[in-house]
């Protein structure tokens, strides 16, 4: 009798060992073809990917309002095909915000994020003002009433009309009133940079290598540093 039940936990054993691996292989085999069950469909799905590409450093990452991570890059794996919102956040300066609608397979990248300090730091420049660059920067720009184009793209209706608009990088930097505000299509961010004492059209430079705008202001020009933030800003 004791042969016989040994003889049949080693059976046993042997099967749930095969069954073990069978199970462990067929997930292995979802898994490495980016499949995952969807519970609201009853059927495997594949998967999608969403990427965040930069040098390194700490940023805080939230999928759908939950923080997943607090640096970049990083990589968000095996998702069910649908709707994501990314907020990239760090001390001191403006959210980044992305919605992805994102199909089976898809990649949601966003690659090396400029974020924008929430109060730049402002200071004296050393250099006269020379606007000759923004011919170049703004070719193929258009704004008609409150509507601006980009190469025949529409980007935006203002709720105000500029008194004028520019490319800046991925960014469009606009005057409305007194104030210079930064605007981004991914997400529709807009950012206050610079409020100016004057309403009238403002005397700009852009140095988009160094994310940093000249403006003349009254009799001083002002040197704005699009990433560093003012660290006596309340």
């Amino acid at each position: 009798m004791a042969v016989k039940q040994k003889k049949l936990l080693t059976a046993l054993a042997g099967t749930t060992a095969v069954l073990a691996f069978l199970i462990i292989s067929a997930a292995s085999v979802v898994w490495a073809n980016g499949l995952r069950y969807n519970t609201s469909t009853g059927s495997f799905e594949q998967t999608v990917l969403i990427a965040i590409d930069s040098n390194p450093q700490y940023i805080g990452v939230l999928l759908d309002g939950k923080e997943v991570a607090n640096h970049i890059p990083y990589r968000v794996r095996n998702l069910l095909p649908g709707h994501y919102k990314i907020e990239l956040t760090k001390p001191g300066f403006q959210s980044w915000k992305q919605d992805f609608w994102l199909s089976r397979g898809q990649v949601g990248l966003i690659n090396d994020p400029t974020m924008i300090a929430s109060q730049p730091l402002v200071t004296t420049a050393e250099s006269p003002l020379i606007t000759s660059n923004l011919g170049t920067l703004d070719f193929g720009l258009q704004l008609t009433g409150g509507e601006l184009t980009d190469g025949g793209e529409m980007i935006t209706r203002f709720s105000q009309i500029p008194l004028q608009v520019h490319r800046f990088n991925e960014f469009y930097l606009y005057q409305a009133g007194n104030d210079l505000r930064l605007f981004l299509i991914t997400g529709s961010q807009d950012y206050l940079i610079y409020r100016s004492q004057a309403t009238e059209k403002l005397p700009l430079a852009l140095y988009p290598s160094t994310l940093q705008i000249a403006v003349t202001d009254g009799s001083v020009t002002k040197l704005v540093n699009l990433t560093i933030p003012d660290s006596i800003a309340p």
